[in-house]
């Protein structure tokens, strides 16, 4: 008995993970027989499943598995190598000396037959969780040719069990099959390529006999970008970046690799990168330090995701910051319209998140247009959040740090732009309702006054009376509508709640820019909306509107003690109602859109305006933009264009 046949049971169960699939016991297999020099690799896949079962056309799946190589074989050098744990023979080909123990993850058993031609001698032995090492047979043959055949036919019940409904086994698709092969050896393959060596791959299916192939013909000549990556400590790491773009309207492969074989993605540590149509490439990152942290199955690393610690010194953040800058500079210069696509990604995002571009980091800034616009935002917001965490921390302190000071003045500029944005996003949904005929007077009011009370003033914290004038926007109290009522009652506006015409229900609110029990310089904002579509009303009666307004706002005047109130009345102004405004005195001020008709009443002391909801919103909407001019041209993207421009002129 040999010393593996105590241990193989708890490599298998221990060591080797649960998620293998049957592509994992293909990539291994044919890795095995490249590294034992094998030029010509046939893949034979079998199902045992009937194609119609219940009248059902059903998807063939892999049962067996059959690997034939002209490979060096079992000689007494690599059997004695197959039969030591995480032996160091072939580590310099990428061999971990674990990878035959993934069979067993998914297999019952293996069984292996190899002809020797210097021995002239057939070797033959079953691998199992059982293994010993002496159980071999070996016959005297009259050989040709270096034969080796591994035979794997009984799948685990953790992969496939009847009784359990369970069923892993992969699809018999020879051209996905192929495509998985190819991606996960193409490092291995390019590196035998580069040393003038061919190797074939045909993946038979044995129900059909069809087959595909894979030659050296598939492989890319790629070219090399190094580059180092840096930890906290200063310690610099090597790295090897194999890539190549070409024209075709194909994907971007992308894959983190070690020991010559694609490990995993790069979507997968949070790269999410594209090509524009019309371009495909492959980008494949090797290093020693992959090398030294890949896991026994080669499908994941040991590297966490930003912190670090003393087993993995370097992170994914930290490979992936390095690794943007070189793709930046890669697809510059490979794709022609790649500074006009990062452009529009750029303005895209200022456009939705213009509070965010300050804060999204420099190597997304140079290949925006190539990574996930979802991604950037996550990562800005991320940073924003932090920064603002950082500012709020420092807050108390008797003396500030320029530094303190400067990322306290960005904060507070940033968090204006988050604001003006947000008000961006409120112009649009209700422009969209205006242009679409809908009733927007529910909407508009809930913008004005949601919140209910039972007192008589509250707090409303940020408002948005922003749409009337951005004087405003500093008034922080409003009274609730118990308070409202109780002045209309005062004026004779009995029982309001009961009638029955909702268009004659005065819908008021009333705003202050203190609090009103401070009544010392107090001032305030009445807003009244009236319905936008009464025309069954005559003007006259529509006038009288204007007039009840002017009795509530003087009302409010005197019961609130305010020394300066300004009245809006928000409704639909036609022709006939304009006239009479402006017989009245009213005077049209200038707008983007109709005129918002002002009269100043000097005996009492109150301005009225009138105004129709289409222009209260592209009056709100020009004044916004204003702002988002100027923020835009104080932006991270316009620094970024403005240098890209002194770059082209040197």
């Amino acid at each position: 008995m040999s010393k593996m046949l105590a241990e193989i049971r708890r490599i298998v169960n221990e060591d080797i993970s649960n998620r293998v699939t049957q592509y994992d016991v293909l990539f291994e297999a044919i890795t095995n027989a490249i590294h034992a020099n094998a030029q010509n690799i046939i893949c034979a896949l079998n199902s045992y499943d009937n194609l119609f079962q219940s009248d059902t056309v059903i998807c063939k799946k892999v049962d067996t598995i059959t690997i034939t190589d002209d490979g060096d074989g079992f000689n007494q050098e690599n059997y004695s190598s197959f039969c030591k744990y995480r032996t160091e023979f072939k580590k310099e080909l990428g061999g971990k000396g674990v990878g035959r123990f993934v069979f067993l993850k998914v297999y019952e058993y293996a069984i292996y037959k190899s002809q020797l031609k210097e021995g002239q001698e057939e070797v033959s032995f079953k691998f199992d969780l059982d293994f010993d090492t002496e159980d071999t047979k070996r016959a005297s043959s009259n050989i040709d040719t270096n034969s080796t055949v591994v035979m794997l036919t009984h799948l685990t019940s953790q992969y496939k069990n009847q009784s359990k409904n369970l069923d892993r086994r992969i699809e018999l698709n020879l051209d996905t099959i192929r495509e998985r092969v190819l991606l996960n050896l193409i490092p291995t393959l390019f590196f035998y390529k580069k040393k003038k060596l061919r190797i074939n791959i045909q993946i038979v299916d044995d129900t059909t006999s069809k087959s595909v192939s894979i030659t050296d013909a598939d492989i890319p000549n790629f070219r090399e970008q190094k580059f180092q990556v840096k930890n906290r400590e200063g310690q610099l790491y090597d790295f090897l970046l194999n890539y190549i773009i070409f024209n075709a309207n194909g994907n971007l492969h992308s894959f983190y690799c070690a020991n010559n074989r694609t490990v995993c993605e790069f979507t997968e540590k949070d790269l999410n990168i594209t090509l524009p149509w019309g371009y495909s490439g492959f980008f494949l990152l090797e290093s020693d330090y992959l090398n030294t942290h890949v896991n026994n199955e080669r499908n994941d690393f040991d590297i966490w995701p930003v912190r670090t610690d003393l087993f993995s010194s370097i992170s994914w953040d930290m490979v992936n910051t390095a690794l943007k800058g070189r793709i930046a500079e890669i697809i510059k210069k490979d794709i022609p319209s790649a500074q006009q696509i990062n452009k529009e990604k750029l303005h895209d995002i200022q456009n939705e998140r213009p509070y965010l571009m300050n804060y999204i980091e420099d190597d997304d800034i140079n290949m925006a247009g190539f990574l996930d616009k979802k991604h950037i935002v996550e990562k800005a917001k991320k940073r924003f959040d932090t920064a603002k965490e950082k500012v709020l921390s420092n807050g108390g302190k008797s003396e500030y740090t320029n530094q303190e000071l400067q990322e306290a003045i960005q904060l507070a500029q940033n968090e204006l732009v988050s604001y003006i944005n947000d008000r961006v996003l409120v112009l649009q949904r209700l422009k969209t309702l205006v242009d679409k005929k809908e009733k927007v007077e529910a909407i508009i009011h809930n913008l004005f006054m949601e919140k209910q009370t039972d007192d008589n003033y509250y707090s409303i914290g940020k408002n948005n009376l922003w749409l009337l004038d951005d004087r405003f926007t500093t008034y922080s109290y409003a009274a609730s509508d118990k308070k409202i009522t109780e002045v209309l009652n005062s004026l004779g506006e009995d029982d309001i709640e009961n009638i029955d015409n909702p268009n004659d229900r005065p819908d008021l609110s009333l705003f202050f820019s203190q609090d009103p029990n401070k009544s010392a310089n107090l001032k305030s904002v009445l807003v009244e909306l009236k319905p936008f579509d009464f025309s069954s009303k005559s003007d006259r009666k529509k006038f009288q509107g204007v007039q009840q307004l002017i009795d509530y706002v003087k009302a409010f005047k005197t019961r609130e003690k305010i020394e300066e109130i300004y009245g809006f009345l928000i409704t639909d102004i036609d022709s006939k109602l304009a006239e009479r405004l402006i017989g009245d005195g009213y005077t049209p001020l200038y707008s983007q859109e109709s005129p918002i008709y002002h009269r100043f009443y000097d005996k009492i002391g109150i301005s009225i305006y009138v105004v129709s909801a289409k222009t209260l919103i592209i009056d709100a909407e020009a004044r916004n933009k204003v702002f988002l001019d100027i923020i835009r041209k104080q932006s991270k993207l316009s620094n970024f264009l403005k240098e890209e421009a002194q770059t082209k002129q040197i």
